[in-house]
């Protein structure tokens, strides 16, 4: 049953959950992709997947202002919670506690929304919504204030080079 379109932040909290989710599987899988090992790369390839999938899950979610197949994404939620502490069991010195604490939430974000969807749709009260700007908004920086740190403590987060160290005038460069 589909009703007229409504206002509501359900659509805009899981998709941005699952971009900082996904942006966080994928650090931590190029981590993982440095390692030597087969089961790390293996490992680190279902990381980076899963990441670009709760990516691409979270826009189309985004565009059509609807929960997007909710119960295969809590598959892919509880998959991309498993991956991540498969990841920490293979090599938990390059793979940050805080960066899987922090995916792991997320995910759990996006796995509540869709179960909130599921339950909606068997009493037959889901409605397409259109985002409201402000909890868009809002669902970003708090995504954004607890990814940004588990980002940089990421092995992809610690090998980058330093921002202060790129300087505009090289020394001893000569015009």
């Amino acid at each position: 049953m589909d009703a007229a379109p409504s206002r509501s932040s359900a659509p805009s909290w899981a998709a941005v959950s699952a971009w900082g989710a996904g942006l966080l599987e994928i650090a931590l899988g190029a981590g993982m992709m440095t390692e030597a090992g087969g089961a790390a790369r293996g490992a680190g390839a279902v990381l980076i997947i899963i990441g670009a999938g709760a990516i691409g899950w979270g826009a189309a979610m985004l565009a059509r202002g609807r929960v997007i197949a909710p119960r295969a994404s809590m598959a892919g939620a509880l998959a991309g919670l498993i991956a991540a502490v498969v990841a920490l069991g293979i090599d938990p010195v390059r793979t940050s506690v805080a960066a899987v604490g922090a995916a792991s939430a997320l995910l759990v974000a996006v796995a509540l929304a869709c179960g909130w969807v599921v339950r909606r749709q068997r009493r037959g009260t889901v409605r397409t919504a259109q985002p409201r700007l402000s909890a868009l908004l809002v669902a970003a920086v708090i995504v954004a204030a607890v990814v940004t740190p588990a980002l940089g403590a990421t092995e992809a987060g610690r090998l980058a080079p330093d921002h202060s160290g790129h300087g505009l005038v090289v020394p001893g460069h000569q015009h």
